[in-house]
């Protein structure tokens, strides 16, 4: 005879099983919101869309330009979208009469009432392919001035005098290629802003010249003359991918900087208001726009005024902080809001309201801790509050995050007392990259040290540079490190306690605690060339803060990146039930059941053959 699990134990079994693999209920009941627009900001709205999935906000977001995904909202088929430069309020006079009378390029009109929120951070880059005797040129360094000669075909030849006297070097005398976009552009009004802000007189003059008009305010359409050295092409893409071909040797163009971060491929140092010529790192764009204001919050454009809540970056052109990047800007998203002349959006839900305000809370604070890793800028504290207080106007907003106080906004820029510390941590630029440095500058030499800490001294002494500094001198540095305050108390002989760039010629053996664990020999010349919090230098290829951490010499313990922001893994609840429940099963209900069980069996056989129990002492055992 052959026993069996009885049916009591098998149903039970079952029973758990099947409880265990019941689907959960989500913990939030899951809203879908419909998006559309700019391509470049595509990777970070994406990146936060699947960020915040584990609280039932699923976006479909489609990437088809900035200008389409306008017409998307006038035609009430998006939640939001997102846009690199505002609905047109006045013709692009950046075309001419043949594409304004095929629909190029008019007036927009919105039909339903909305808001601007600044997204997506960054700086307008112009990459460039400069080989001099097969040698690719990567140091390359130009005023605003001479970038405006160049795209207004002023300055056609890269031996011009006047490229040279931003880059002093060896040349080549080749004609200049200059690659502007042939489509709608968010990259070409910002770039056509700048130049009509900055260099009115020349750029008019060119738009002029071709078009019979001035270009405006700004043009999302590049003008062309008929007959140049100057190249169109249709996407930011195809714009990198020709300057960087082997047969683009001499092109120069303006891009987004994630192209070129994405290809390590080298941009343009501009010279800013300040005499540094700078690169647009995610700490310096961020630096540039703490001085960009928003219409009718930081002035008094009145709601009806058709440039409300557009950005203005005049202040940013010209911030004077040495580590500001000047062509900086920052995009949008568009949303619905709850009052105005316009009829509200149909399909803007209280409950769309709710998830969109979520999503763009958590895209202006924790979001923007990716900001730097995803290719782009965070947004400083004076966007975030701008921004939110128009999330605060989303028909059913649920954000979560006092637009005034901005007390629970992990935002990267700011700490919870609402101080800027993206204008206390960011590094400094290198003294070799003031106007007027030689060519064969490097840090810690006799010309680098004008910029260094408050004391320093001639052999590194007393306020060297706890955090790195950028300088140093011969001996030690003359002035110190560019942001240090407790420096070394052997400065040059040993590169510093604290270590940073503030060493001597010698560098040092030991290369400093935060400029590096042991500095040793890679701390070279400047005993340590980054510091723990606000040091570093500046990679002359990439512009990024060079770090190394415990080998010494190249790094700290945090470079001028954004504090990444862990997000935790999303654990499947399906799974998580089924596994709980089986461990239950196993650990509290099995064992007193397979014991009972087993002693029954064993009553039983010794009993021998006789009537089962009956159907008050539990269930019957089958028949063999």
């Amino acid at each position: 005879m052959r026993h069996r699990i009885p049916a009591w134990l098998a149903a039970a079994v079952g029973a758990a099983l099947a409880a265990a693999f019941v689907p959960a209920a989500p913990a939030h009941a899951t809203t879908a919101l419909t998006g559309s627009g700019s391509s470049w900001s595509g990777p970070a709205l994406d990146q936060w869309r699947r960020d915040i999935l584990p609280q039932g906000i699923n976006i479909n977001y489609a990437t088809n330009g900035s200008a389409a995904g306008r017409q998307d909202w006038t035609n009430d088929l998006d939640d939001f979208t997102a846009s690199d430069v505002p609905f047109r309020t006045t013709p692009d006079q950046g075309v001419n009469d043949s594409g304004h009378s095929n629909g190029l390029g008019n007036v927009e009109n919105p039909r339903y009432r909305y808001s601007y929120v600044p997204v997506t951070a960054g700086g307008t880059t112009f990459m460039y392919n400069l080989k001099i005797g097969g040698k690719q040129i990567t140091d390359l360094r130009l005023s605003p001035d001479t970038l405006v000669g160049i795209f207004t075909n002023k300055i056609t030849m890269w031996d011009d005098a006047r490229i040279k006297a931003d880059y002093p070097g060896n040349l080549p005398h080749l004609p200049i290629t200059p690659v502007v976009r042939s489509d709608g552009s968010g990259a070409t009004a910002q770039w056509t802003r700048y130049m009509e802000h900055t260099h009115k007189a020349e750029w008019d003059a060119y738009c002029t010249s071709i078009n019979g008009v001035s270009c405006g305010d700004y043009t999302e359409f590049f003008p062309t003359p008929s007959s140049s050295n100057m190249h169109s092409e249709n996407g930011s893409d195809v714009v990198a991918n020709f300057i960087m071909a082997p047969t683009g040797n001499g092109a120069i163009g303006y891009d987004e900087y994630a192209y070129a971060k994405l290809n390590n491929w080298p941009v343009v140092k501009v010279l800013n208001p300040a005499g540094y010529y700078t690169v647009p790192t995610a700490s310096n764009v961020a630096i540039a726009l703490t001085a960009a204001k928003i219409r009718g919050v930081d002035d008094d454009t009145a709601p009806d005024d058709p440039n409300y809540l557009q950005q203005n970056l005049d202040g940013v052109y010209v911030n004077s902080d040495k580590r500001s990047y000047p062509i900086s800007s920052y995009s949008y998203i568009i949303v619905p809001r709850d009052a105005g002349s316009l009829p509200s959006l149909p399909r803007g839900t209280t409950d769309h309201g709710g998830a969109l305000s979520k999503y763009a809370a958590y895209i202006l604070c924790a979001g923007q801790a990716e900001a730097d890793q995803l290719g782009y800028s965070p947004i400083p504290r004076n966007l975030v509050r701008g921004g939110m207080l128009q999330v605060s106007h989303i028909p059913g907003q649920q954000s979560g995050v006092d637009p005034n106080s901005l007390a629970n906004c992990p935002n990267p820029t700011f700490n919870s007392a609402g101080q800027l510390t993206v204008l206390v941590d960011a590094p400094q630029p290198s003294p070799c990259d003031a106007k007027g440095a030689p060519l064969n500058c490097t840090p810690g030499s006799t010309t680098g040290g004008s910029s260094g800490g408050s004391s320093g001294g001639t052999t590194g002494g007393g306020s060297g540079g706890s955090k790195g500094g950028a300088a140093g001198g011969t001996t030690g540095g003359k002035t110190g490190g560019t942001s240090g305050s407790s420096g070394g108390s052997s400065g040059g002989s040993s590169g510093g306690a604290s270590g940073g760039s503030a060493g001597g010629t010698t560098g040092g053996t030991t290369g400093g605690a935060t400029g590096g664990a042991s500095g040793g020999t890679t701390g070279g010349a400047s005993g340590g060339t980054a510091g723990a919090d606000s040091g570093g230098t500046i990679d002359p290829l990439t512009g990024q803060v060079d770090n190394g951490g415990d080998s010494g010499g190249t790094g700290g313990s945090l470079d001028d990146s954004a504090v990444v922001a862990d997000v935790p893994a999303r654990h499947d609840p399906k799974l998580m039930a089924s596994l709980t429940a089986l461990e239950l099963l196993a650990v509290v209900a099995l064992p007193p059941v397979l014991g009972t069980y087993l002693v029954r069996r064993r009553r039983l056989a010794a009993a021998g053959p006789g009537p089962r129990p009956g159907p008050g002492s539990g269930d019957q055992e089958p028949k063999s």
